[in-house]
């Protein structure tokens, strides 16, 4: 299992402060957390920042970064400012 945690909006939308997945890729798991907590989600989960363990799925395998159990995927809204 891999434990999903929400941050800032994300958490405000989903009404939850994350939740666990058995998902083998961060393109799944953001595809599954979309279905559990609706369109209205969707386009801040496709510009989130994700991290896996602390990582920058950037510096990963972006999307195709493959999760094993026991990972923790921090999702944070894009962030806006002035």
């Amino acid at each position: 299992m891999v434990t999903v945690k929400f941050f800032a909006s994300l958490r405000r939308a989903s009404g939850v402060t994350g939740y666990k997945s058995e998902a083998r890729s961060v393109a799944e798991l953001l595809k599954e957390a979309e279905k559990l907590y609706g369109p209205g989600m969707a386009a801040s989960l496709k510009a989130c920042t994700v991290l896996v363990n602390g990582r920058n799925i950037h510096f990963l395998k972006g999307r195709r970064t493959r999760l094993e159990d026991g990972d923790e995927v921090a999702l944070f809204p894009p962030l806006g400012g002035g």
